[in-house]
């Protein structure tokens, strides 16, 4: 069944919020921290992706267990640069990160999970995470040009092999699949970052479900 954790409130001296939510298909990790957002993982999962030690015995005392990686915020990660899809938009002319309140989470039925995220600037960011997709919208009057870059550290070995703009073509550990926007588009921007994903209509539809090549 789909399950997910909030923290809404850290300890004395922090003002971070993260969701994290996960079905049988896929787990999100979503974090806020200085009134910013950035999606720190997202992995698919998949059995058919088997592991070493399904046909082989373990040979040391150190095993590894791996999902299909689109986010890896932890191995993708140096202490001075910490990987994620960022929330940026386009103010005067100029590339900004998005900032805003405290998230509020609410638990719809047994397997959906929406978030609201008030933005500074006016309107509100919507999140609904089900278990087989997860969408996110932009609503009010304010009128954002937003998007998410994806941001890794130098050196982090990335999935992906190509970047179409409906999906993501990748292949981690002799695996090939693909994640699809439903709604909404993948570039390769010029700024560094490893893809862009911008909404079509202020919305973004992701496929949380890895499609097999």
């Amino acid at each position: 069944p789909a399950t997910s954790f909030a923290v809404t409130k850290d300890i004395e001296g922090s003002n971070q919020q993260t969701l994290w939510y996960n079905s049988r298909f896929y787990r999100v990790n979503i974090l806020w921290e200085d009134g910013g957002m950035r999606i720190r993982d997202i992995h698919l999962f998949d059995e058919r992706l088997e592991d070493y030690y399904t046909t082989k015995t373990a040979t040391s005392n150190e095993c590894s267990f791996f999902t299909l990686p689109v986010v890896d915020g932890y191995l993708w990660s140096k202490p001075n640069q910490l990987a994620g899809m960022r929330i940026k938009g386009v103010a005067n002319g100029k590339e900004v990160l998005l900032k805003g309140g405290d998230p509020v989470f609410t638990n719809v039925g047994a397997a959906t999970v929406l978030v609201t995220w008030p933005l500074n600037d006016g309107g509100e960011l919507r999140m609904e995470l089900k278990e087989q997709s997860f969408s996110i919208k932009l609503a009010g009057k304010t009128a954002v040009d937003w998007y998410f870059d994806l941001e890794v550290a130098p050196g982090a070995k990335i999935p992906f092999t190509s970047v179409s703009p409906k999906k993501l073509v990748c292949s981690f550990e002799k695996f090939d699949y693909d994640f699809t926007a439903l709604s909404g588009t993948f570039s390769t921007p010029d700024n560094g970052a490893v893809f862009r994903l911008k909404p079509e209509k202020n919305t973004l539809l992701l496929a949380m479900k890895a499609s097999k090549k």
